[in-house]
């Protein structure tokens, strides 16, 4: 095509200059000229035409934009082999750059989904990432600045912003009613020439309680294999003396043939060994119930058939202490998959609870309710306007052993986590002494 340019050009030229010197042909001359001017105007554009590509292409690059395309049926052979070339090196950018998309989004979603909450922020503590697990950590949606957690969450601001590169630290702290205990780590990344700390926040509370839990069964299993080898032969002598005593005692409760006030001390403190021993077989008994949960037999059963059944078997206790009771169940036909045998002895371990915290308190009430979340796991509520859980003993309320009340064993509560957690979910409450005390069981 250039080679066309050049040849129409030089011959238009000599026939210019044989018109000027042969003939006085003035407007073919004219004509002449200006088809000449033309040729040199069209050869200039032919060949800006490419400059002005090779810059299209430049800027494509320079804006990350490379939906341009290069015909290769026009113009020459020469320039085919341009635009084939610039085709390919385009397709090539295009490759790259949905290589890197796929591998970012794969990356994205590989952040958003495991279960250690990342939080990424830049020099001016402007968040540059966060994901779903710190979130759900934190209860929040979104997250602007790091600030933005100063009100309700100050330790843990001041901890991510005193936290070195490789440095670790345990923080507790409560976010919706439940207690969150996690593991802070830092570390420092550099990305063209800004530096970003990258602190991970790792929820062991879970792992901690089931820690716990284990401890106190494999310390449970041990104190109770111990008393009750001990305590058994006891209550067997005592009760066998006890029995021979008895033969010597007449029907007026005299002793016939023994006449020693030793003797009867004697008789009665055998009793006395006797009743404690069988109670306190009784006491560790109950305790290794502690370590003996059956395992979970799951079915897909209607809440509200367990409520309702809930309220017909402690009908009586309530009337007989004028407590209202009701539940509610949302939406109505709610569905758990758990067992029902043990979710029962949860409810009703609660209630009962419910129902001592209650005396002498006027108008009492105990509402049983289920609804699911926002996260659509059901949740299940015990609530009751009893005297309430103080400050202290809240924080001891699931461990084993632990009671407030005069009587009991006070492993009810410690049965009923182990339980929840049998069910991967978990139990926590809430309380406002002399107004509401919640307990709340949340399901996987």
């Amino acid at each position: 095509m250039v080679f066309l340019f050049i040849g129409a050009f030089f011959l238009t030229l000599l026939l210019l200059v044989w018109l000027l010197l042969q003939t006085s042909y003035y407007a073919t001359i004219v004509v002449i000229l200006l088809l000449l001017i033309a040729q040199v105007y069209s050869f200039i554009k032919y060949i800006e035409k490419t400059n002005v590509e090779i810059t299209r292409f430049l800027n494509g690059i320079h804006y990350d934009d490379f939906s341009a395309t290069y015909p290769t049926n026009s113009r020459g052979k020469t320039f085919k082999e341009l635009h084939r070339e610039l085709n390919r090196v385009v397709s090539k950018f295009q490759e790259i750059r949905a290589e890197k998309e796929a591998q970012y989004h794969y990356l994205r979603s590989i952040v958003q989904h495991i279960n250690i909450g990342l939080i990424a922020i830049d020099e001016y503590q402007k968040v540059q990432l966060i994901n779903n697990a710190a979130k759900r950590l934190l209860g929040i949606n979104h997250l602007d600045t790091l600030q933005m957690l100063q009100e309700n969450f100050p330790e843990l601001v001041a901890s991510i912003e005193a936290l070195h590169s490789e440095e670790k630290k345990v923080l507790k702290f409560q976010v919706n009613e439940e207690i969150a205990q996690i593991t802070l780590s830092a570390t420092s990344i550099k990305l063209l020439g800004k530096t970003y700390k990258l602190v991970s926040l790792q929820d062991i509370h879970t792992e901690l309680e089931e820690k716990e839990m284990e401890a106190w069964q494999n310390l449970t299993r041990v104190l109770t294999h111990e008393i009750i080898n001990s305590v058994t032969p006891i209550t067997s002598l005592a009760s066998t003396l006890a029995q021979e005593l008895d033969e010597q005692v007449d029907d007026n409760g005299g002793y016939e043939f023994i006449e020693s006030e030793e003797i009867k001390d004697a008789h009665k403190a055998i009793q006395v060994i006797e009743k404690r021993s069988a109670a306190l077989v009784d006491f560790v008994t109950d305790f290794r119930n502690f370590t003996k949960i059956p395992s979970p037999k799951f079915q897909l059963f209607e809440i509200e058939e367990l409520f309702k059944g809930i309220e017909i078997l402690m009908k009586d206790d309530f009337k007989k202490v004028d407590i209202t009771f009701h539940y509610e169940v949302q939406p109505a036909h709610l569905q758990l998959s758990a067992d029902p045998a043990l979710i029962e002895q949860i409810l009703i371990n609660l209630i009962t609870n419910s129902m001592q915290a209650l005396h002498n308190i006027a108008e009492a009430r105990i509402v049983l309710s289920a609804q699911v979340d926002e996260n659509s796991k059901v949740i299940m509520k015990v609530s009751d306007n009893g005297a309430g859980i103080s400050e202290e003993a809240r924080k001891h309320i699931f461990v084993p052993f632990f009671t407030t009340k005069r009587t009991g064993s006070g492993i009810g509560l410690s049965l009923s986590r182990q339980i929840m957690r049998m069910h991967g979910g978990s139990i926590t409450v809430n309380s406002v002494p002399k107004q509401e005390t919640t307990f709340t069981l949340k399901f996987a």
